[in-house]
């Protein structure tokens, strides 16, 4: 079973995946997407850009379902590719929309749980995490991943999705162990 780490820039998913982890002693993988952009010098705007990320999210996707992975925890997925998709003009919410249908229709979020993390930092210092700073405390990030969770949530796919309000203290931490 994978378990994906979803939600807004700057809303702690990937303190929180480490966290879930170690509490559940599973592998967490988190795919060096700003690396690989920035070597094959991909364009943020380009449909090549988002066919690249969507290819990554198909594959784990379906080895999953396939029953041919581990449990793993996978920071960051399907939702974050299309957001960003449409975030950055490679694809139209419309195209999103159909894309990520047609994965639910195909079983390939079977065997998933998502865990979508909301919360702001309030850690405000820039961080100079990577190319997209400068989408740091944008609410379109938020509001475009909450309808495409939406569209999963109001589907009869076979997928759990967890929600998690991330207030950056021990009280979240020890929620994850009751998930």
């Amino acid at each position: 079973m994978v378990k994906i780490f979803e939600g807004p820039r700057n809303s702690g998913k990937t303190f929180l995946a480490r966290k879930y982890s170690d509490l559940k002693n599973l592998p967490i993988y988190k795919f060096d997407f700003v690396g690989w952009f920035n070597r094959l010098e991909l364009d943020d705007s380009s449909r090549e850009t988002h066919t690249f990320a969507l290819g990554k999210e198909l594959m784990l996707l379906q080895l999953n379902r396939d029953g041919l992975l581990p449990d793993f925890i996978l920071d960051r997925g399907i939702l974050t590719v299309l957001t960003w998709g449409i975030l950055s003009g490679r694809i139209t919410e419309e195209y999103a929309t159909k894309q990520l249908q047609m994965i639910g229709e195909l079983g390939l979020l079977d065997n998933c749980e998502i865990y979508f993390v909301t919360g702001s930092n309030p850690n405000s210092d820039p961080r100079n995490k990577d190319n997209w700073d400068f989408r740091d405390g944008d609410n379109k990030e938020f509001e475009i991943m909450e309808t495409l969770r939406d569209i999963i949530c109001n589907q009869p796919y076979n997928v759990e999705v967890n929600f998690i309000h991330n207030k950056f203290d021990e009280s979240t931490v020890n929620k994850l162990d009751t998930i």
